[in-house]
């Protein structure tokens, strides 16, 4: 396997080569491979690793979860894969907010990045919030009223807080989501790929009673896996990755809403053409949360 120098980008020695102070503390033995993977440079190693690892912590979020993207962001940086670098920084932050890369651990160019990645999560919170971006709506009266709102990015999606009063109040109407199903039914995962975001789309309909605009809350997608008749242990797996959803304001009657995530792909050379089959499940907030799956399934090919 080559093994490219990145030496700039490296976790900097004080303890942290071969099985370093970070994979000893890990609890997760996949977690604990791919760390120890990227202390000794074997990048494209570790994103083999760790890319399963962190969908599959991502269930639980939390400390390891953020480990496994933060790694795997090291990782695919020494590659030079600037964006999915960043798009697992950014996830890390999501399982963990409060993180941060200390210098005698780190490299200044990974320091950099990771810090990149905190100010463009934080430009996004900052974009949907009523301080940059005042929504009105109408009650049901008629009159216009100020959504006041703000928006956080949370484990695997974004948070739209809708702020004071129920988006459903009591005699008002309600929102209803139906009608969930994937945008993106087939997807390919090329030979030979490694850590490589795939788009996902699921599209669903809102219906919107209240008679006013109204603003929507949480939205989460979670991907598992139903079908795989080559390695049928594979069914169970999931994956949730930071999810984004539009619109998120809906008028009265019916809109069609798209959620967007991501699904990692892992494909190693030389290994046997093969699929899997995928199902969705999305939850979103319009006063109470509602949880849909995708009536259909996502094919997979892993040529």
């Amino acid at each position: 396997m080559t093994r490219p120098l990145f030496v700039a980008i490296t976790l900097l020695v004080s303890g942290w080569t071969g099985t370093g102070l970070a994979a000893a503390a890990a609890q997760d033995p996949g977690l604990a491979a791919g760390i120890r993977q990227v202390d000794e440079g074997d990048f494209e190693g570790a994103v083999t690793t760790l890319g399963p690892v962190a969908d599959r912590l991502a269930v639980k979020g939390g400390h390891d979860a953020a480990q496994a993207c933060l790694y795997l962001g090291v990782a695919q940086l020494a590659l030079d894969q600037r964006d999915a670098a960043g798009a697992r920084f950014r996830e890390a932050l999501g399982h963990e907010p409060s993180l941060r890369l200390g210098p005698d651990r780190f490299s200044p160019k990974v320091i950099a990045a990771f810090e990149d990645a905190r100010r463009e999560r934080e430009a996004e919170a900052r974009a949907a919030a009523p301080e940059t971006r005042a929504e009105t709506a109408k009650d049901h009266t008629g009159r216009k009223v100020l959504l006041a709102g703000a928006a956080v990015a949370v484990g695997g999606g974004i948070l739209y807080a809708v702020g004071r009063g129920d988006t459903n109040p009591p005699g008002g109407g309600e929102v209803t989501f139906t009608g969930a199903r994937f945008g993106t039914p087939v997807l390919d995962c090329p030979n030979g790929t490694t850590g490589t975001p795939l788009a996902v789309a699921i599209d669903l309909n809102a219906q919107n009673d209240t008679g006013r605009e109204v603003t929507l809350g949480v939205a989460s997608a979670t991907l598992f896996i139903v079908a795989s008749p080559a390695v049928p242990s594979e069914v169970g797996f999931a994956s949730t990755a930071p999810a984004t959803l539009a619109p998120i304001t809906l008028r009265p009657g019916t809109t069609t809403l798209r959620v967007q995530t991501t699904l990692t792909c892992a494909n190693g050379a030389g290994d046997a053409s093969r699929f899997n089959e995928w199902r969705g499940r999305v939850t979103l907030t319009a006063g109470a949360a509602q949880t849909l799956e995708t009536a259909d399934t996502m094919r997979v090919n892993l040529p």
